[in-house]
């Protein structure tokens, strides 16, 4: 007797039977169990495909904030930085002179175009180690930049250190007032705006920068100038409706040799910040007449700190002028910190202007060390030293009032040995008020014409 077969596994073939009826239905029900068992497996294995597929698309698919960035050994590129529009001049134009580079390098004249492409700021590089610019005619400027971002015109060597550059005119030298006066270098007209000017050095020049129209936000800063007629002033022209200047910033400014002004300012100008500026006239004659800083007009809020005026001398005519600092009747609003003045033919200090405020401000060797003409004068711890009166009319005294004037000063020092010097010497109705303390004097203490008076607290004598 044979042994009996194990039942076949689900799925797998039975083998060959006889052709009998029994035979027949139970090879019949085998096959269709066979075909559903491949048909299962054919679909399990398409689920698997499709997973992968899907897996593989949401591995690939990118996210938010990282648009195409999948897993990769590749580093991301990193942006580049953004840096600043630079436009390259130098003393003589080279290859194309559109100022792209060194080797293409503008001219001086190029300046007002250069900085006309920059309306959004940029810097125009003025190459200082290759010998002087030749100042031709006047640079006229009309544009500038946006606010905070300025464009600058700066002096700069070959790789872009900051040192100045000479820009040299016309202007007769050593100063003859009979000579060449010099022209203008920077022309600013109405438009002019948001500008920086630094590390630049001007020699035998008129008027640095005449502002001819409406100026605002401008900064000049490192520079020098060198037998000039003024530094900065503005002057309207016929062809602008009006020359106001207004937030300008001058800093870190030498002035030797000056025959008008270091800074003349008129109109309606105002917001001004003088600071760390010197200017020495050199008794620089016959311009008629130097002033070291003039404000004339409407100008109001003037700022001036740290700022030295010397040796503006004029002899043309009986009354001796020039003075160190003078501001004229409607001029406002206008403070000196540790400002001095000194070796002036007139005043150190010759004020007209309303609200002005001195702290600290030496005055020493003028003819007039204090000149005050108006009521509302407020002087603290200022220094009056050695007047000299070196000709012409008039006194030599510390401390001048004009008819009607106040002068409120506190904690002042006064000091000369020269038996010459007054105190005190005050116009009709004048008045001075000092309190705390020092005089020391060999002259006369007062000289008071009628109404005029000086009251004197807790004063050392």
């Amino acid at each position: 007797m044979s042994a009996p077969r194990p039942p076949a596994e689900d799925g797998a073939s039975e083998p060959a039977q006889s052709a009998s009826a029994g035979t027949a239905g139970g090879v019949a029900r085998g096959r269709r169990r066979t075909f559903r068992a491949v048909v299962g497996a054919l679909a399990a294995i398409a689920l698997v495909l499709v997973g992968l597929v899907v897996v593989r698309a949401v591995r690939d698919e990118p996210t938010t904030g990282d648009q195409g960035a999948g897993p990769s050994n590749t580093a991301e590129p990193t942006p580049s930085p953004t840096t600043s529009t630079v436009a390259y001049v130098a003393p003589s134009a080279s290859g194309a002179g559109d100022g792209s580079g060194w080797e293409d390098a503008a001219s001086l004249d190029d300046v007002p175009k250069l900085i006309s492409r920059m309306p959004q700021g940029g810097e125009i590089w003025l190459r200082a180690d290759a010998g002087p610019f030749r100042v031709e005619g006047a640079l006229r400027i009309d544009r500038g930049g946006a606010s905070g971002s300025p464009v600058v015109v700066r002096g700069v060597d070959a790789g872009g250190a900051p040192a100045k550059a000479v820009l040299v005119g016309d202007r007769t030298t050593p100063y003859d007032p009979e000579g060449d006066p010099g022209g203008d270098v920077f022309s600013l007209r109405g438009g002019a705006a948001h500008l920086v000017f630094r590390d630049l050095a001007f020699q035998n020049v008129g008027n640095v920068f005449l502002a001819a129209g409406d100026v605002t936000d401008v900064v000049i800063s490192d520079s020098s100038a060198t037998n000039v007629r003024r530094f900065f002033e503005n002057a309207k022209s016929d062809e602008e409706d009006s020359a106001d200047v207004s937030d300008l910033t001058i800093r870190g400014v030498t002035v030797t040799g000056f025959s008008k002004r270091v800074l003349r300012l008129r109109y309606s100008s105002h917001d001004v910040l003088v600071e760390d500026v010197v200017g020495d006239s050199q008794q620089q004659d016959g311009d008629d007449f130097a002033i070291g800083v003039h404000l004339e007009d409407e100008v109001h809020d003037v700022v001036l700190r740290r700022v030295s005026m010397s040796n503006a001398r004029d002899t043309l005519h009986e009354y001796w002028n020039g003075d160190g600092f003078a501001a004229e009747h409607d001029v406002h609003d206008i403070t000196f910190e540790d400002t001095s003045a000194s070796g002036n033919t007139d005043a150190g200090y010759d004020l007209k202007s309303q609200r002005t405020t001195l702290i600290n401000a030496v005055a020493s060797d003028n003819k007039r060390n204090f000149r005050i003409w108006s009521d509302d004068v407020t002087v603290r711890n200022c220094q009056g030293l050695d007047p000299q009166k070196r000709g012409g009319s008039s006194s030599q005294a510390q401390v001048w009032l004009g008819k009607g004037a106040v002068a409120d000063l506190e904690g002042c020092t006064f000091r000369s040995a020269d038996p010459e010097t007054v105190v005190f010497d005050l116009e009709p109705d004048a008045r001075v008020i000092m309190t705390g303390g020092t005089i020391e004097h060999a002259g006369e203490l007062e000289n008071l014409q009628g109404g005029a008076a000086v009251d004197l607290s807790n004063v050392a004598r």
